[in-house]
């Protein structure tokens, strides 16, 4: 019924598009990520870009049905910021459309990436958050967390988001999860320098050790919505495996760590907060780790479907728990102190080799290249990574 009644409406909407485009919406909001970045590089890229000539546009936005929303707050923040009938509405819209499709309006295709590099180059978006309560504060405070001191925000991806919805996790996905093992000695390091540590996301079979300054919050208590959004916007920086919470961080303009980066189709390599290092990649029968190069005249460069990695034949290497030990203290320091001009000199080399092998799909995703390899892993592994570049 309601899509019939939604036919006139698109009727009027094409009587009317000389003078005004109708645009509909549509986000992601069942992924966390998705209902951060989506709006927000939409409209920062419509604020580089402003229309000067033509009709006036009007976009009409559509977050999801209550039940399928990843989070109920973030979903409210966005609330204040875009124009949002009820999600019944659009959807009558959609299938109207459908039935009648010379009146169908337009759906962009909404993205967590931007070509103009809009989270570098526009303010936020999104409304602000509300600040911690004080039923948050001493709920936090008395599980040894302190929002008023500075803290790192861990997101470390596993099983746990198919767990949660009673599902099994395909074999091929697990390639993009990480070992919680693997941060606990970062952890210990930065609470040894007074910067609280505190994990996000959902409850998980891997879990944080007890150590002073440092707080399992996705196997907590004091969960909630609210704060799933207010933590990661708060940070000083997050260290992440690239899901979820990272991108409220981002959304936030808060610098992130993406520690052993794999689907690089998928990252974040048009923001300058996203500093980075790759898995290695390894041929298994010459056991030789792959140059930037050598990946350029992969596949796997642009894949995106983890099951072209599972089934490639090639070696994935993980950095360990001590190197990214490492990794995380050298990122620290270059936030708290700069880096020098030949750091600044490879990683411009890095980039301008990534842009070339990504093109054209990378000019279209990305655009410019800003994303920043890793300071140490860059010194480390020059030798091999940039070979024949």
């Amino acid at each position: 019924m309601a899509a019939c009644l939604a036919v006139p409406v698109l009727a009027i909407a094409w009587c009317l598009r000389c003078n005004v485009r109708f645009r509909l919406c549509v986000v992601g909001a069942h992924r966390f990520g998705h209902l951060a970045l989506e709006p927000e590089m939409w409209l920062s890229n419509k604020a580089l870009n402003p229309r000067k000539h033509g009709p006036v546009e009007v976009d009409i936005w559509s977050l999801g049905s209550r039940r399928i929303r990843s989070n109920s707050y973030l979903a409210e923040l966005w609330s204040r910021r875009l124009r949002r009938p009820p999600s019944w509405v659009v959807g009558a819209l959609v299938r109207a459309g459908e039935w009648v499709p010379p009146l169908a309006l337009e759906r962009p295709a909404l993205s967590i990436h931007g070509p103009r590099n809009g989270l570098d180059r526009s303010p936020r978006q999104c409304p602000d958050a509300a600040p911690f309560s004080d039923r948050e504060r001493r709920e936090l405070f008395e599980q040894g967390f302190d929002v008023a001191r500075p803290y790192a925000a861990l997101v470390v991806r596993d099983s746990a988001y198919y767990a949660a919805r009673g599902e099994k996790e395909d074999s091929h996905l697990a390639l993009l999860n990480a070992d919680l093992s693997d941060f606990i000695p970062a952890c210990r390091l930065l609470a040894a320098s007074e910067v609280q540590v505190v994990r996000l996301g959902g409850p998980s079979h891997q879990r944080l050790p007890e150590i002073s300054g440092c707080l399992d919050y996705a196997n907590s208590a004091v969960r909630s919505a609210e704060l799933d959004v207010k933590l990661p916007m708060s940070c000083r920086f997050a260290i992440a495996t690239q899901t979820g919470p990272d991108a409220v961080a981002l959304l936030a303009r808060r610098p992130v760590l993406y520690v052993n980066v794999l689907r690089f189709s998928q990252f974040f390599f048009g923001t300058e907060l996203a500093t980075w290092f790759p898995m290695r990649f390894v041929d298994a029968e010459r056991q030789l780790p792959w140059s930037i190069f050598k990946l350029g005249s992969s596949q796997l460069l642009s894949a995106k479907d983890p099951r072209e990695f599972a089934e490639s034949g090639i070696t994935f290497v993980r950095a360990s728990a001590d190197e990214v030990s490492a990794l995380v203290a050298d990122f620290v320091d270059e936030l708290e102190n700069g880096v020098d001009q030949q750091t600044i000199e490879l990683r411009n080399k890095v980039n301008s080799a990534l842009q070339q092998q990504m093109q054209p799909w990378g000019e279209s995703r990305f655009g410019d290249i800003a994303a920043r390899v890793s300071r140490q892993w860059l010194s480390i592994n020059q030798a091999w990574w940039l070979a024949n570049i």
